[in-house]
Formats: C-alpha cells, structure tokens, sequence
C-alpha cells in the first residue's frame, strides 16, 4: 500500500478591507458599457496578485448580511478584477449596457486569502 505525505506551509491569517462607496465613487469605463470604481488595496503586491486570492461582498442593508460577487442584484451585474496595487469593481445591467444609475451606496469587503 503507498502512502503520501503531506507538507503545509503556515501562511500569514486571511485579512480584510472594507470601503464604503457612495454613486458618485463610480466612473464610466471607456467601452461606455460600464461603470467601475478603484479600490486602492496597497497590500495586494505582485507576489500576492501571483500567489494569493481575493473574495468580495457587498452589503446592500449596513452589513446585516454579504452577498458574494459576481453576482446580479436589482438588475446591476457586478463583477471584479484585481492586480498589484487595487481592487476594480464592475457595474452594468444585467443585459448588458450601461446602467441607468451608479449603484446605490453599499459597501465593499475584501477578504484577502495569502497562499504560498
């Protein structure tokens, strides 16, 4: 019978950021098809961009519960993508064109995930 063994490497523990947003915190992105917001996140380098991960919520009711993205809430499809350096939320209607309004004030939480 083979038996394999395992090696862990303790990470630093997961942390979190949070960032209010308020409507006019969005800008129309350049395809014109979407709105999005830059949350500068300084402890995403390039060594966590290249091993690390990120999730985001957000929170539409002062953070009595999260809601993971991407995901479809009120018609707005949100989406995000990270580098070095921030965070950048993606806003659009569900069918794809530019939303009719930024989104309502709602807050962001980032929970970043350290890997080796």
């Amino acid at each position: 019978m083979a038996s394999c063994t395992k090696q862990y490497t303790q990470v630093v523990p997961n942390q979190t950021v949070y960032a209010d947003l308020t409507p006019t915190n969005w800008t129309t992105t350049a395809s014109g098809t979407a709105d999005s917001v830059l949350i500068n996140t300084p402890v995403i380098d390039q060594y966590f961009t290249d091993h690390g991960g990120i999730d985001v919520y957000f929170t539409f009711d002062n953070g009595n519960s999260y809601e993971q993205i991407p995901e479809v809430y009120n018609s707005i499809s949100f989406s995000y993508v990270y580098t070095a350096g921030g965070v950048v939320l993606y806003a659009q209607n569900a069918n794809g064109t530019l939303p009719a309004s930024a989104p309502t004030a709602l807050t962001a939480k980032i929970v970043l995930i350290p890997s080796n």
